[in-house]
């Protein structure tokens, strides 16, 4: 038995990648801590099968944060017995590393996403330029590490040298299904920000007068997303439920007819993304639309489960929904498609991988 400690600059509540990790690591006998931060929302106490422990920050965003949370790392992890370190995502991994250093212990990067190349960087060159010396002096010699795509991993050996281990964002196999709502309901979930699409699935609901959209979901282009349905007066048509935990987003998901995932093309973050609510879309079994970005494509393509947006026109993007949703027998055949991916696209075909990766780390 092991002590991992699993670090993420998120309050994990919503987090599912870092849950699976900590459950599947603990389920193997390890002794797991997960550590994040609390936010402002952040339940009093998250009921977890492993320990978790939530930094408490001044600084809630921005430069300060980033720099105090690392530093609490650090000295966290000076202080404190661990045989093995997961860092997930660039933001945490610099103090990570140091501590890691400092004891002489192994360290698992797990890269969520391209971090550098993320839409919020896009037009702050000082910013985006921190994080990449940050990423080219912690990166470069990594010798455990894992992301979520193919595409990312091979931007990470083009760029330094490191095979990371392929570990997609699957859920674990889910059976509870919600009843399908009567209506034709299309659901996003995931964090509402600049490039996911949001703001052109709202204009192609108002051109299907006969459907609904959840959003659910918290972040900065909230309010504007809820001023742009008021000016559309489709109201009574789209429904922002907030942020959920995990536990309850599948019986919800399940309802919907149709799930979205319509990033744009910002960046080799997004192009090469392959998000967990894809996956959770189908082990909800239900049809997905998706941009037409090579990841997200590849898969919805392999089995036939849904759309691939060739057009970001909202009411030609409408007219392609409809179309399906009318066209019973090829809606039928995509359903019966699903639960094929219902049954492989799953966390417990692709854990073998992840243990594999943490047992050549702790054998180091």
């Amino acid at each position: 038995m092991a002590h991992i400690i699993l670090i993420a600059s998120t309050d994990l509540v919503s987090d599912q990648r870092v849950h699976r990790s900590s459950l599947t690591l603990h389920q193997e006998g390890h002794k797991v801590l997960t550590i994040g931060r609390r936010l402002a929302d952040t339940p009093r106490s998250i009921e977890r099968k492993y320990k978790v422990k939530l930094f408490r920050m001044f600084f809630r965003k921005g430069f300060l944060f980033y720099f105090f949370f690392n530093v609490r790392i650090f000295f966290y992890l000076l202080l404190h017995k661990f045989d093995l370190v997961c860092s997930n995502d660039l933001d945490s991994l610099l103090g990570c590393r140091l501590g890691c250093f400092f004891r002489g212990k192994p360290l698992v990067y797990d890269s969520h996403e391209y971090y550098t190349e993320v839409p919020e960087l896009i037009g702050r060159p000082i910013t985006k330029g921190i994080w990449k010396i940050i990423e080219r002096c912690c990166i470069k010699g990594l010798k455990y590490s894992s992301t979520v795509s193919e595409g990312i991993a091979n931007e990470y050996f083009k760029k330094y040298g490191i095979k990371m281990e392929v570990i997609r964002n699957l859920p674990f196999r889910n059976e509870n299904f919600g009843h399908k709502s009567v209506r034709p309901t299309i659901i996003y979930q995931g964090v509402l920000n600049e490039g996911r699409g949001l703001e052109l699935a709202i204009e192609m609901i108002h051109n299907l007068p006969c459907y609904y959209l959840m959003i659910v979901g918290s972040g900065e282009l909230e309010l504007k997303l809820r001023k742009r349905v008021i000016e559309l007066n489709i109201v009574d048509r789209v429904e922002f439920r907030g942020r959920l935990p995990y536990e309850k987003l599948h019986a919800l998901t399940s309802k919907a007819w149709l799930g979205i995932s319509l990033e744009e093309d910002l960046g080799l973050n997004y192009r090469y993304a392959l998000p967990n609510k894809l996956f959770d879309y189908i082990q909800a079994q239900i049809a997905v639309l998706v941009s037409d970005l090579p990841e997200m494509s590849k898969v919805v393509e392999k089995y036939d489960i849904g759309i691939v947006a060739k057009t970001r026109n909202p009411k030609e993007l409408a007219n392609v929904v409809a179309e399906f949703f009318e066209n019973k027998v090829n809606r039928e055949k995509m359903l019966n498609n699903i639960s094929l991916a219902y049954n492989e696209l799953v966390w417990e075909n692709e854990k073998p991988k992840f243990l594999e990766l943490y047992k050549r780390a702790l054998a180091n």
